[in-house]
C-alpha cells in the first residue's frame, strides 16, 4: 500500500511538472528560431559575430539585411513575417502601425566616406580623414569612381543625396552624383561593400557602422552633412512574430545583452537611454 502511495504521488508530481513546463514560456536557454530582417549596414555583424553568439545559446539566426525601406515594403505587403525588424528609419517601423508590437530605438551612426587600400585615390582620402582635404573638393576630382545606394530602396541612398545638396548645392550635387538612381553608382549594400573592398569603386557612401565593421577606412561628412541627428536604428518585434518568446530574447540581446558589445566594436553608438516609440501601432 505504502508503495502504491508512493508511485501514485510520483505520477502526480510528474503530471505536474509537465504541465508547469508546458505553460512556461521557452528562455534563451531552451534556443529555437529567431527570424531578422535587418537594416543592410549591419550585415557583417549580423551574419557574423551575432549570429554566432546566438548560435553558442542554441538559437538559430535566419537573418536578411537589405534596404530599410524595401524590407518595410516587404512586410507591409505580407511578403515576409519576421520576428523582428531592424530599421534605420523609425518613420518606416511606425508606419507598419499594427503590425508592429513594440519598438524601441537604440543606436545611432554617422554617414560618410568608406574607401580600402586598393582605392587608387586611398590617399586622397587619407587626406579627407585627416582634415588636409574636404570631402567636397575629394568628390570633385575628375573620373571618381562613387558607389552608394538607391535612395528609392535604402534611406541611406537618401541621406547620400540630401548631404551632398548640403555640400555642393542642388547643381553641384548633379554633378557629383548626376540623377537619383545613377547605375553607374547605385547598388545593394552588400554588392557595394565587395566593390569598395576590392577598388573596384574608389570611394562609397557609408554609415559608420558598416565600414568599420568591414574593415574600410572611413571619413564623417562635415557637420550636418553627416546626418547623425537623423540616422539612427529602431528595434521592432512584430505583433505575429512566428516566435514571440525569442524575439524578446533577441530584443533584449540586442539592446541590452551581449549583442551591445558585439555592435559597438563595430561602430555603432548606442543611445544612453533606449527611446520607446509611443504608439508603435498608430501609423
Amino acid at each position: 500500500m505504502k508503495t502504491a502511495r508512493s508511485l501514485a504521488a510520483l505520477a502526480t508530481s510528474i503530471v505536474a511538472g509537465a504541465l508547469l513546463f508546458a505553460l512556461s514560456p521557452v528562455s534563451a536557454q531552451t534556443g529555437g528560431v529567431v527570424s531578422v530582417l535587418y537594416a543592410g549596414s549591419l550585415v557583417t555583424p549580423m551574419e557574423g559575430p551575432i549570429k554566432s553568439a546566438l548560435a553558442s545559446k542554441g538559437i538559430d539566426f535566419q537573418g536578411q539585411g537589405a534596404g530599410s525601406k524595401q524590407l518595410a515594403n516587404f512586410i507591409a505587403s505580407g511578403i515576409k513575417n519576421p520576428d523582428i525588424f531592424i530599421s534605420v528609419d523609425p518613420k518606416l517601423v511606425v508606419g507598419l502601425g499594427p503590425k508592429v508590437a513594440s519598438a524601441e530605438t537604440f543606436a545611432g551612426t554617422s554617414l560618410g566616406l568608406g574607401w580600402s587600400d586598393k582605392s587608387k585615390y586611398a590617399s586622397l582620402f587619407e587626406n579627407v580623414a585627416a582634415g588636409k582635404t574636404t570631402a567636397l573638393s575629394a568628390l570633385q576630382t575628375p573620373g571618381l569612381k562613387i558607389g552608394r545606394t538607391d535612395p528609392k530602396l535604402d534611406p541611406k541612398g537618401e541621406y547620400t543625396v540630401d548631404a551632398v545638396k548640403m555640400l555642393a548645392g542642388a547643381n553641384g550635387e548633379q554633378q557629383i552624383l548626376g540623377p537619383d538612381e545613377n547605375t553607374m553608382q547605385t547598388f545593394p549594400e552588400e554588392d557595394l561593400l565587395a566593390r569598395v573592398d576590392v577598388g573596384e569603386a574608389d570611394v562609397g557612401f557609408f554609415y559608420k557602422t558598416e565600414a568599420v565593421a568591414r574593415g574600410l577606412r572611413f571619413a564623417a561628412l562635415p557637420g550636418a552633412a553627416a546626418m547623425s541627428d537623423k540616422i539612427t536604428y529602431t528595434i521592432a518585434v512584430m505583433k505575429a512574430a512566428p516566435h514571440p518568446d525569442q524575439a524578446k530574447t533577441f530584443e533584449n540581446f540586442i539592446v541590452t545583452g551581449d549583442g551591445k558589445a558585439i555592435l559597438e566594436k563595430a561602430g555603432i553608438e548606442y543611445l544612453p537611454t533606449p527611446r520607446v516609440l509611443s504608439s508603435p501601432s498608430t501609423p
